[in-house]
């Protein structure tokens, strides 16, 4: 026997606005700080986030270079493909 999981449009909603606010409240690899409200990361809103994408088992989407490695001075190993993909 099979389930099946259907999800409400308010369930996609609480995921929509999570995805927000982990793309907002982002950890700086530089200083450790969160850039959206400025306290000791991951704060408490972010956190919040976290949970309700491990309620739902569904992962967030990521942005690469969100947290801005470059600031603590790390280099790239290789070919930079973002760079090369645009032009």
């Amino acid at each position: 026997m099979t389930a099946t999981t259907y999800y409400a449009v308010t369930a996609y909603g609480q995921l929509a606005a999570a995805q927000r606010t982990l793309d907002a409240h982002i950890t700086s690899s530089a200083t450790g700080l969160c850039l959206a409200c400025g306290t000791c990361g991951p704060c408490p809103e972010r956190r919040s986030a976290v949970v309700i994408f491990s309620r739902t088992l569904r992962l967030p989407r990521r942005s690469p270079g969100a947290t801005r490695p470059e600031l603590v001075g790390t280099r790239s190993t290789g070919p930079n493909w973002f760079r090369t993909a645009s032009g």
